[in-house]
């Protein structure tokens, strides 16, 4: 245990150190972000999150390397991944290019690397739902919805990366005690990963910017480790329930759902871009960047926890489905109402500094 808790520490480190590398790298090659239309950071911003991610997990692979052979698969979609966000980075790609990479990864996904979702759990309290031969084709959708749910929430300084890093911890302890022991090693190498680009990517107050983003690359590796672990650690009847890993990740997955349905219901593209996710929301009633970044977090981190608990507590997998049904239908509904709530907090907020004002003077 003390060798493993030293790896990762290691695996933390070096990519702590291989992260200014990578960022004056990228200077040089105009891998950066400029601000700009919907992007409101401040100067060019090294976009160094994929190749990090790759590296520091690749490099981290080789403290078990006698176990990496079934995850071939797993690299070269990573891989394939990483060139298309970094072609996207430098030069936009079309959202068909980019829908083909993901798609590429996928197949690579569930034919070579054979990580398929077989069945959902009992989720209408009717029994277990067999997916059979939809499998192949559900899960090629849940990994290019889960890439695509990332990337939606990587719109604040340490969002996605902290809600990744929430979610592979939650993964790693579930796959330590349903004896998936390679997969949590795993887990935990990606989690010091993500934990040293979170620590550079977040706003602190000796960090009042990110020094890094993440750039599509690395949130398209995201989705990819998180879809691919998600199945590996939920698959068998002796596994983490689906259901429960949908909890781990429920921030996002949320947050997409509501986008989605939301801009379908007014006759929008629900792939264009847009100031309509949760983190622009609290933005615009007021909340600083950095607390609205920590109050998605604490979000996450409470319903990642609420889905493992429950789990451990023998909770039915129909309790959670209809759950997070109950929560998906809640934010929807409170999403159509979003710009009265926000202008009434703007007003509470404003007679909240004036009766502050007052009283001082």
């Amino acid at each position: 245990m003390t060798a493993a808790l030293l790896s990762y520490f290691l695996v933390f480190a070096g990519t702590l150190v291989l992260l200014p590398l990578l960022a004056r790298l990228a200077v040089r090659v105009r891998l950066v972000d400029h601000p700009g239309r919907r992007k409101r950071h401040r100067g060019a911003i090294p976009l160094i999150g994929g190749p990090a991610i790759f590296v520091g997990f690749c490099l981290g692979g080789l403290l078990i390397a006698d176990t990496l052979y079934p995850y071939r698969a797993l690299y070269l979609g990573l891989g394939v991944l990483l060139v298309a966000g970094l072609l996207d980075d430098l030069n936009d790609l079309t959202p068909r290019q980019k829908l083909l990479a993901q798609f590429v990864a996928a197949i690579l996904m569930v034919t070579w690397g054979k990580v398929v979702v077989v069945y959902l759990g009992d989720l209408f309290g009717l029994g277990t739902i067999n997916l059979l031969r939809w499998g192949l084709p559900f899960t090629v959708v849940a990994m290019i919805g889960m890439i695509n749910a990332i990337n939606m929430s990587d719109g604040a300084d340490g969002l996605a990366a902290g809600l990744s890093l929430i979610a592979l911890l939650f993964l790693a302890i579930s796959a330590y005690l349903v004896g998936r022991h390679v997969s949590a090693q795993l887990l935990m190498i990606a989690t010091a990963v993500v934990a040293a680009f979170w620590f550079l990517n977040m706003r602190f107050p000796w960090q009042p910017h990110a020094r890094i983003f993440m750039g599509d690359s690395g949130s398209m590796m995201l989705g990819m480790l998180l879809t691919w672990f998600s199945i590996e650690v939920t698959r068998g009847y002796d596994g983490l329930p689906p259901i429960a890993a949908v909890w781990f990740l429920a921030v996002p997955l949320l947050d997409m759902g509501v986008v989605i349905l939301r801009r379908v219901g007014r006759g929008d593209s629900p792939f264009r871009a847009g100031r309509d996710h949760f983190h622009h929301v609290l933005i615009a009633a007021g909340m600083s960047p950095s607390t609205t970044v920590l109050t998605m977090h604490a979000l996450a981190l409470a319903l990642a926890a609420a889905g493992f608990f429950a789990w451990r507590a023998g909770v039915p997998d129909f309790w959670l489905f209809y759950g997070f049904i109950f929560l998906l239908a809640a934010c929807y509904l409170v999403s159509w109402r979003w710009r009265r709530i926000v202008r009434g907090l703007r007003r509470h907020q404003a007679r909240r500094r004036t009766a502050l004002r007052t009283s001082a003077s």
